[in-house]
């Protein structure tokens, strides 16, 4: 059983606990900007640092503007091999050197070197989430319930109908309309990446049915207000 606590803090936004658990600091791109071969991303610890930045966009290329911004994520190719199944790191020549954390004077800090690697996904905004729990990296189950479901929900987990009831009679139409897109590209991203955590793709794959059956039923709810004509 869940935890119901979703008192979530700033510092627990998927894509800023991802870059502390591999020791360097976010990066964002300006808006158009293209994206560059290598990102220097500030170390924040003197630890183990990412070998990759994926800059992860979902939109197609004739589709992007001015307000193009593909989100920066620190990955290690190695784990990622290890607990996805679609490989979507290009592999290192033979002999190619770990990146190494290096002093940059005038920036006053050590900064790590990491090539990038564009990433088209089906959903851009849910992939630090599906990554910081694919890759066994957060702990705290109650993080991953409460991007997914409103804590009256997770009361219900992992009873479906319950579940579903709840959510199409205690959310506002804008708040199950989130709920519908997060939990349908997160489920999308999994189906793309290939995860190989079952525990984690049951999860995310009761909430998104609940989602869908929470909508169905406040579909079913308006057409009977619908007077008939």
């Amino acid at each position: 059983m869940p935890t119901t606590q979703c008192a979530l803090s700033p510092n627990d936004e998927p894509l800023d606990l991802l870059c502390r658990k591999f020791n360097v600091a976010k990066v964002t791109l300006p808006p158009g900007s293209p994206i560059p071969p290598t990102i220097d991303m500030r170390v924040i610890k003197d630890a183990h640092v990412p070998s990759h930045v994926l800059a992860v966009f979902d939109t197609q290329e004739n589709e992007r503007g001015p307000s193009f911004q593909p989100i920066i994520v620190p990955i290690r190719a190695d784990l990622y091999t290890r607990d996805f199944r679609k490989n979507i790191i290009p592999q290192s020549p033979p002999g190619t050197p770990y990146p190494i954390p290096h002093w940059i004077a005038n920036l006053g800090g050590q900064y790590v070197t990491l090539p990038v690697v564009p990433t088209l996904v089906p959903h851009a905004s849910s992939i630090p989430l599906l990554l910081l729990f694919a890759l066994g990296l957060e702990p705290r189950s109650q993080l991953l319930y409460c991007r997914l479901l409103p804590s009256e929900v997770i009361e219900e987990f992992p009873a479906f109908p319950a579940m579903a009831q709840s959510m199409a009679r205690l959310c506002a139409d804008d708040q199950l309309i989130s709920h519908i897109r997060f939990n349908q590209g997160l489920w999308r991203n999994i189906l793309a990446l290939g995860p190989r955590d079952i525990e984690f793709i049951q999860v995310v794959q009761t909430a998104w049915n609940a989602t869908v059956e929470a909508r169905r039923i406040r579909q079913l709810a308006a057409v009977a207000r619908t007077p008939n004509i």
